[in-house]
């Protein structure tokens, strides 16, 4: 099991020689600021302590808001979070970064459609453990299951908040369109992020609006830890789903993503954008098993003309195995299919993403271990085109 007797129910322990610590910072009192979850190293020799881990859902709007994504009466999820007995995160919260030989990769995670900050913590908190500083936004396009910002000081410490909530757009003449529309809002939020970035790393360190809120837990990280350690010239992204589109977007933007890491991605965003054409940097996709139509392979298709790109698929997954929900909740998803142990279905992924990483950004650390995992696992992914589902 994930837990014993002597620590609450959690997710799966991190796999790197760091232990992984992650706080939350807001920006500006406004709906054009930024929420997001920082995950991190900390110092190497602490131990880990179950008194600073957090809950995976911290607050009950969130599980109102997945149940308005889900279309499920609230009780069905008020049932489910009982039952997982408030599963916890296993990180440090709060604590103060470790900077680990040179300065911190950072990797920026743009979630899908009913996601959140915390909806990838297990691969967040994993990749943070080999060293670097990933970064979770929570998009506020109306894509997020439950968002929220702060309109002025007065409400931060009021903990009055202006939610941004889930929308339902339905297919029909204006479906594409509004897709468009989100994508142009979480292409411009990932921009601030890295612009954020690279300021804090100059020095310029703006105000974390949560410390405003009475209710704010203070903690020894402040973001002046980070000024200066930051490798702001070679950023990577990563996109799950609708979060895959928006970070092929934002890549074709932007001169500063060294490369793209795209986990079952949802290309019908920008099938009119011929993106294909601009990027060319280095493209790793994980997809699942059951998760693409024929359109969206073809798509996917253009991208691996790039020789530095390339594709796998899991196998026994479906489009639920990259988010944590697996690990909490189980599969729901194409039930009579033979499935994967969610928890070894995460290392897989996450070891892809550690391989591609680890060669892409040419760096000296040994990930023996981690290859030999691959080759001992083989007969649970390919490499190559995913076959179509569908």
């Amino acid at each position: 099991m994930w837990w014993s007797k002597d620590s609450p129910k959690h997710l799966p322990a991190s796999t790197g020689p760091f232990l992984p610590g992650c706080t939350d910072v807001m920006l500006d009192y406004d709906e054009n600021g930024l929420l997001m979850r920082l995950y991190y190293p900390i110092n190497d020799q602490e131990k880990q302590q179950s008194n600073k881990w957090i809950p995976w859902l911290q607050d009950y709007h969130y599980r109102d808001g997945m149940a308005k994504v889900l279309k499920f009466p609230n009780i069905f999820l008020k049932a489910g979070f009982w039952w997982s007995d408030n599963v916890h995160i296993p990180v440090q919260y709060g604590q103060i970064p470790k900077i680990p030989n040179n300065k911190l990769k950072c990797v920026i995670v743009s979630h899908g459609m009913g996601g959140s900050k915390f909806f990838y913590s297990k691969m967040c908190y994993d990749l943070a453990s080999y060293g670097y500083l990933v970064i979770c936004p929570e998009h506020r396009d109306k894509s997020a299951s439950y968002t929220y910002f702060y309109k002025s000081k007065e409400d931060a410490q009021k903990d009055n908040r202006t939610t941004v909530q889930f929308e339902h757009y339905p297919f029909g003449d204006k479906h594409y369109q509004k897709r468009r529309e989100q994508m142009q809002i979480r292409s411009k939020e990932c921009a601030k992020l890295i612009d954020f970035l690279k300021n804090l790393n100059e020095g310029i360190i703006p105000h974390n609006v949560l410390e405003d809120v009475k209710s704010y837990e203070k903690t020894p990280f402040k973001l002046d830890d980070l000024v200066g350690n930051i490798d702001v010239h070679d950023f990577t992204i990563v996109g799950h789903s609708f979060g895959g589109a928006s970070a092929l977007q934002v890549t074709s933007e932007r001169e500063d993503i060294g490369r793209c890491i795209l986990l079952d991605p949802w290309m019908y965003p920008i099938k009119n954008e011929n993106l294909d054409s601009i990027i060319k940097v280095p493209i790793l996709f994980v997809n699942t098993q059951t998760f693409h139509i024929g359109a969206n392979v073809k798509m996917m298709e253009k991208f691996l003309s790039n020789e530095n790109s390339k594709m796998y698929t899991l196998r026994g997954t479906t489009h639920e195995n990259q988010a944590d929900t697996v690990l909490i909740f189980g599969s729901w998803l194409n039930l009579f299919i033979r499935k994967i142990e969610p928890k070894l279905g995460f290392q897989i992924n996450d070891s892809l993403i550690l391989e591609f990483l680890h060669d892409r950004l040419n760096l000296s650390s040994d990930i023996e271990e981690i290859r030999t995992f691959l080759r001992e696992n083989k007969d649970w992914f390919e490499e190559g085109l995913t076959k179509p589902w569908a």
